[in-house]
């Protein structure tokens, strides 16, 4: 099967790159790697929605004097932003 793209400058230069780099053969060589690297980042995506979230909703449910205020969470972070900025 054939396909014709259309790509901006960007993403020519970036198959030009790996081209260059010698890894691939050719233009739908990157192109596919390119696929199959979204495969594995959707089908990770998916297992963590599907295991992770679940079960940390559920250590939630069995652990709720774990949970912090959403007001807690943003204090935190402030004060290591705060950190942060003044170890610059």
């Amino acid at each position: 099967m054939t396909i014709s793209l259309k790509l901006d400058d960007s993403d020519r230069e970036r198959i030009e790159r790996q081209l260059a780099s010698g890894r691939f053969a050719d233009a739908s060589a990157v192109v596919s790697a390119g696929l199959e690297l979204l495969e594995e980042f959707d089908g990770a995506r998916d297992r963590w929605l599907d295991v992770e979230i679940r079960a940390r909703f559920a250590d939630a449910a069995k652990n709720p004097e774990r949970l912090i205020s959403g007001e807690e969470v943003f204090a935190r972070l402030e004060a290591r932003h705060r950190s942060r900025e003044s170890g610059r």
